[in-house]
């Protein structure tokens, strides 16, 4: 990293934070449990993982960490923060669906994220295999690049915002990414979403539907019929990127176990659950989903349905659900990150803190951090030795 990453990652970490792009340098300790989600994801495994820790333990750390990895092995990736009282619900999946296509991320990219990224690079891979003619899932999927008729994708919608996306219009592309990124929203914009979509693009290409088909088969809907439209587009971003040759579609859900407790609708609690079992099951969505939760998360699923005197649930199936239980760091592991934040912050600030630091003054910081007897031990070890590196510094300027 740079002078200026290395600031900005202090200044993450000061806060707390997980310090993006560069989690996987600040990972130590539990090697065999990272070695198992590595291996997770070479073998392109489906379904759910539950990451279990104590609040404050290193869950967000961990899912970033999943994040760097699965990118560095050719995965897209979206992390969505859930929020039972925004408009990232877990009971509703086009409002997780428009999250997912804000979140989504290309390996290698620098073009920042989200379905605009993900199209153009699909897009690239599409006009790349005209021109050399290449055979394959795109010719299929254009009907040999007519546009007019496909039934390769699971969701029409989908068919229809790619097509008109490589059309290239750039008022064009500004419509699809605000109606994939918050579909509810268009709801009642089904024929302005045809217009621009599909007629005022004939020549183009040629779709022998009617509009009032468009409508009737509810092309531009996604919350209708148990979120069919939803649950298919987000499976076509999955099938797309493997055409495209990458790995699949990842997908991260960070404050997870809050998002559903504070659901104060029982149905609404319900309707999550089933969503959580369909990423389980995977046939719906044939990638892998990673949710942070504690480690009394199904306990507590169990006990908010029987409150609530839902006794017609297999209340199994809860315990059924993989888990990934993450052991706390040794003082040991806590003095290694230590070192490695003091490296980089010299590197920040153009400085030699282990010439000012003795080695025995930053384990005597990490050990009066580590003995607080809090959840978030290690945050407050790294935010007490950053806070220390910064004093220090002030101090020899």
């Amino acid at each position: 990293m740079n002078s200026a990453e290395a600031r900005r990652v202090i200044e993450s970490l000061g806060k707390g934070i997980p310090p993006s792009g560069f989690v996987r340098y600040f990972t130590v300790g539990r090697k065999s449990e990272i070695q198992v989600l590595s291996e997770q994801l070479q073998k392109s495994k489906n379904g759910t993982l539950l990451i279990q820790a104590n609040w404050g333990s290193g869950k967000s750390h961990l899912l970033q960490f999943i994040r760097e990895e699965a990118l560095a092995q050719n995965y897209i990736v979206s992390t969505v923060e859930l929020d039972a009282k925004a408009a990232v619900r877990f009971n509703r999946m086009d409002q997780i669906f428009g999250a997912i296509c804000r979140g989504i991320e290309i390996p290698s990219s620098l073009n920042g994220k989200g379905i605009r990224t993900f199209f153009d690079f699909i897009t690239r891979q599409i006009e790349s295999d005209k021109a050399i003619k290449k055979n394959g899932f795109w010719p299929l999927l254009t009907n040999n690049w007519r546009w007019d008729f496909s039934e390769e994708l699971n969701s029409p919608a989908m068919f229809v915002a790619l097509r008109a996306w490589v059309v290239g219009k750039s008022n064009t592309q500004d419509v699809i990414e605000d109606w994939l990124n918050n579909p509810w929203v268009f709801k009642a914009q089904r024929k302005k979403l045809y217009y621009d979509l599909v007629y005022d693009l004939r020549q183009y290409f040629r779709d022998p539907r009617e509009d009032r088909q468009f409508y009737s088969d509810g092309v531009f809907i996604f919350d209708t019929q148990g979120y069919i439209q939803s649950w298919g587009a987000l499976k076509d971003i999955h099938v797309l990127a493997r055409a495209a040759g990458l790995k699949g579609l990842i997908i991260l859900f960070d404050e997870f176990e809050k998002s559903i407790i504070d659901l104060r609708n029982i149905s609404h609690q319900q309707a999550a659950f089933w969503n959580l079992f369909q990423f389980y099951s995977s046939k719906r969505f044939p990638g892998m989903t990673y949710y942070a939760v504690t480690p009394e998360f199904s306990e507590k699923c169990k006990n908010l349905l029987t409150e609530k005197n839902c006794w017609d649930y297999d209340f199994s199936s809860f315990d059924r659900l993989p888990t990934f239980k993450m052991s706390p760091l040794t003082e040991q592991e806590l003095e290694e990150l230590a070192l490695r934040i003091m490296d980089v912050h010299g590197q920040a600030y153009d400085w030699e803190p282990d010439l000012v630091m003795k080695a025995s003054q930053l384990s005597a910081i990490v050990r009066a951090a580590a003995s607080v007897q809090i959840q978030d031990r290690a945050r407050h070890v790294i935010i007490s030795v950053v806070k220390a590196l910064n004093d220090l510094l002030q101090e020899s300027e």
